[in-house]
């Protein structure tokens, strides 16, 4: 028979052998002809746990299946792009050095190598740093600090203050982190004030029940724990083999209770056979109430997690923010992404194969020009409307 231990008991023996490791293994069953809606909404909550933790592992499963092929597919093309676009801009180099050209088409031209030698560099490309910086009345050095300038002046004016940092600042993105940071500090400092006002305020009576609940679930929590820990310890066992397995259970346990994941501590109670389900179900609805609340405060953490892997896995494979991550957006966003940049390598391979003619090039210059416009111009319109 397994041993049948109060959950909450201070002092617990050795565990017995392991049990079922599943989540459904911790559903209540009634014990007369049914649960207590106590009882069910503890099954519902583990059931949003488990449909939370699925989904956590389906989603990096699938974002690990597809980044080899995403990179696999990409890659090539955007070397192949990369070599292009560099070809594109040493041949606006020579180009430039011959006559036959009006002032407002080399300034064009100017302007489009030293887009293109400015984004390449960006990628470690030394050589097209130099060509940048010889066609530019600016070095990329030179337009980084102005960068860098303007974001400080920014993140200053947004926090009222100077930004400084015990490290120094040299990138857009450096500044970018240090305001992000002293926004952080300055909205913690605000809510620390906040709470320490309403500390000296009597709490009311809604706030007196929270606090009494919180803190019967993190006591719940802490004994949950310490059951295990008195079971598991392996300096309390002689047997090798028994140690070593006593080792790794204490350093799940741990790790459990690091991240308050209740649903897994009470897994291990029941794979060691220190409670099983029965004695949850006998619980009183009082014993109860602080695990709802624990499985309520889990449920939150997994959602956040979601949401933040969710958010990075659109960023990562170019999806909208409205699209969910699945196997089929992932096959069509790479699909399309890969048609868009074939489309942009055979531009680029036929404007190559044609521009050494001069009439045709200045006629290049002009679209090239038309279309830096036309961005330029919904820019401003989106800038203006937000859309």
């Amino acid at each position: 028979m397994p041993r049948q231990l109060d959950l909450f008991a201070d002092e617990s023996p050795d565990e017995a052998q392991p049990q079922n490791t599943s989540a459904t293994s911790l559903k209540l069953t009634p014990r007369t002809d049914r649960l207590s809606p106590e009882q069910q909404q503890f099954n519902k909550l583990l059931d949003r746990i488990d449909k939370l933790k699925n989904q956590l592992v389906t989603l990096d499963q699938l974002c690990d299946a597809h980044r080899p092929v995403y990179h696999r597919t990409m890659e090539p093309l955007r070397e192949q792009q990369r070599t292009l676009l560099r070809n594109t801009a040493l041949w606006l180099d020579k180009r430039l050095q011959r006559s036959g050209l009006t002032a407002t088409q080399k300034q064009i031209a100017v302007a489009i190598l030293c887009e293109l030698s400015m984004q390449l560099a960006l990628g470690g490309d030394e050589e097209m740093e130099n060509l940048h910086n010889k066609h530019s009345d600016e070095t990329l050095v030179q337009k980084n600090q102005y960068a860098v300038d303007d974001m400080r002046d920014m993140m200053e004016e947004m926090l009222g203050e100077a930004l400084s940092d015990e490290r120094p600042l040299e990138t857009v993105d450096d500044i970018l982190k240090a305001g992000m940071k002293r926004m952080r500090e300055a909205k913690e400092a605000e809510e620390e004030a906040r709470r320490a006002r309403l500390r000296k305020k009597k709490p009311s009576a809604a706030k007196l029940k929270a606090q009494s609940e919180q803190a019967d679930a993190e006591s719940t929590l802490r004994k949950v724990f310490r059951q295990l820990a008195s079971a598991l310890h392996p300096d309390r066992e002689s047997d090798p083999v028994e140690r070593t397995r006593k080792t790794a259970l204490m350093s799940e346990a741990n790790a459990a209770y690091e991240r308050r994941d209740l649903v897994a501590l009470l897994q291990i109670q029941l794979r060691t056979e220190l409670t099983d389900t029965a004695s949850i179900a006998q619980m009183t609805k009082e014993k109860i109430a602080p695990l709802t609340l624990l499985l309520k405060q889990q449920i939150q953490e997994l959602e956040e997690a979601l949401y933040k892997r969710q958010f990075a896995a659109r960023q990562e494979f170019g999806l909208d923010s409205y699209e969910p991550v699945n196997v089929r957006n992932l096959r069509r966003e790479l699909s399309a992404e890969e048609n868009v940049m074939q489309k942009s390598i055979v531009s680029i391979q036929q404007d190559l194969q044609k521009i050494d003619d001069d009439k045709f090039f200045k006629r290049w210059l002009k679209e090239q020009k038309r279309a830096i416009d036309d961005m330029f111009m919904e820019a401003m319109y989106s800038d203006l409307t937000g859309r």
